[in-house]
């Protein structure tokens, strides 16, 4: 095995599953990105806790639901209107039949159902 300088074993960390992922930038969200969106149009993004969907909020008041992972740059997506401004924050619930959007200027929270 290999030895930090401090003499501890360093464990890799390749394959080690994370039990969220909320980062938009990365290689499992790169199809998250639609033709014209710049590096700023994505404000949040929340994989399910199954791994099996991926939701994002952008700045055109959609909260968009993806399958995870979202590799393909044509990855396709379903959109969901709510919030008059940019979306802020999404989150799935425990069980992951239900999603929180926060909006930014309409400062609403809305509740999502996953069908």
């Amino acid at each position: 095995g290999t030895r930090s300088c401090h003499g501890e074993a360093v464990v890799s960390t390749q394959s080690t599953g994370m039990s969220t992922y909320t980062c938009t930038l990365g290689f499992p969200v790169c199809g998250i990105w639609p033709v014209g969106y710049d590096g700023t149009d994505i404000n949040a993004l929340c994989r399910s806790h199954n791994d099996k969907l991926l939701v994002t909020a952008d700045d055109f008041g959609l909260v968009n639901l993806f399958r995870y992972p979202c590799c393909n740059p044509t990855a396709e997506w379903s959109s969901f209107r709510g919030h008059s401004a940019h979306v802020t924050k999404v989150r799935f619930l425990h069980g992951d039949k239900e999603v929180f959007s926060l909006g930014g200027r309409d400062q609403s929270i809305i509740q999502w159902g996953i069908c």
